[in-house]
């Protein structure tokens, strides 16, 4: 890939610039990694020279009442000033390697022993069964012509589901006061993120330096039984965003295949009176097909997450326009590359994929849990 060039010294450095692996990161995982895939494709990432970063929050103003009105030549008829607070982000350690000894490298067109005839075709049903192997052998050889560029492929895949599992499970450890090899950096999860600072239940009143909830269950507040997700929820769930001055930017209700199920049956099967709908895959964010809800607060994104990575119970609301991968930029490798690894005197060889990563998903309140989902 192509080194950086034309960058001024006060530039911002974004991963995408450098060489490294990122692209086939975002990539690889296609719709079981929608969330990595949407957000690497749309904005890139940027890059640190730093493990951790911050960032800060505020709370807005409010105009509830007639405002004061000031008059000529007369002080300022009031003195403003807002509360902040800050964050702090870290990029999480992935690293993953492939062995493979020099034959199994070379072996690719092994066949096995076969005896000649006429009719090999029937011994094989197209099924997977009665596969009759010594018939088979002169059909040809491995259709995987490189073994190890394969095993590196699937090997990548599965650091993007391990991100995509971290970005809505990881639960947060900076790292610090450990000696190398004795701690981890855990990046910030959204289940974590968004709950910080959260309100207690539905009627609660919003907190604009902590996360939204908005809580599924029969009594609003996360102690009732759950319920199976609906149009109403989403609703309620958006008018929390927006009551806390949440951008709504570009929100993605992101679900679980049962949990758009239940949609499908409510709001596409027209089961209650609601003026809602799925529109199915008619808009595309970086690559990733994206349905649609028409809500009274505006389309709203769908994107279906492996239920293997979702929270159990939960589904979210994300603003993509504020979430970014971030990624510590490593001196002469890059962001996400390939290494070798040192296999002494072994017949064999071996590589690795090593990555600093994290999420930045912009201030807890751009973003809504949706708790006690049945």
């Amino acid at each position: 890939m192509a080194s950086i060039s034309g960058l001024s010294a006060t530039a911002p450095i974004y991963a995408q610039q450098i060489n490294n692996f990122t692209g086939e990161l975002f990539k690889v995982g296609g719709q079981r990694t929608p969330l990595l895939s949407a957000v690497g494709g749309l904005n890139g990432g940027k890059v640190l020279n730093s493990t951790f970063w911050q960032v800060q929050v505020e709370d807005n103003a409010t105009v509830s009442s007639e405002p004061t009105k000031a008059q000529e030549g007369n002080a300022p008829t009031e003195y403003l000033g807002r509360d902040r607070a800050a964050y702090t982000y870290v990029t999480q350690i992935f690293h993953k390697g492939v062995q493979m000894t020099y034959t199994a490298l070379a072996s690719t067109q092994n066949q096995n022993p076969f005896d000649l005839s006429a009719n090999a075709a029937n011994f094989s049903n197209g099924t997977g069964g009665n596969t009759a192997g010594d018939k088979l052998a002169l059909f040809g050889g491995s259709p995987v012509a490189d073994e190890f560029a394969f095993q590196m492929e699937k090997a990548m895949e599965k650091v993007a589901r391990e991100v995509e599992w971290f970005a809505f499970n990881g639960s947060f450890s900076d790292g610090a006061n450990t000696s190398p090899g004795s701690g981890t950096r855990e990046m910030y999860g959204l289940d974590v993120w968004i709950t910080i600072n959260k309100n207690a239940n539905n009627a609660a009143a919003v907190n604009p330096l902590g996360g939204n909830c908005y809580y599924n269950d029969v009594d609003g507040d996360g102690t009732g039984a759950s319920q199976v997700i609906s149009f109403k929820t989403i609703s309620g769930a958006l008018k929390r965003m927006y009551d806390n001055h949440a951008p709504m930017s570009q929100p993605v209700l992101c679900v679980s295949p049962k949990q758009l199920l239940d949609l499908n049956n409510e709001l596409v099967k027209g089961t209650v009176d609601i003026a809602g709908t799925i529109i199915p895959r008619d808009r595309n964010v970086a690559g990733v097909d994206i349905d649609t809800i028409i809500t009274p607060f505006g389309s709203i994104g769908l994107m279906v997450i492996d239920p293997d990575i979702m929270p159990a119970g939960s589904a979210f609301i994300l603003d993509l326009a504020y979430i970014q991968t971030v990624f510590t930029n490593i001196p002469g490798y890059g962001t996400m590359f390939v290494r070798d690894i040192d296999q002494d005197a072994n017949a064999r060889i071996g590589k690795a994929i090593y990555m600093e990563m994290g999420f930045e998903f912009g201030p807890p309140s751009y973003h809504c849990k949706i708790q006690s989902v049945a």
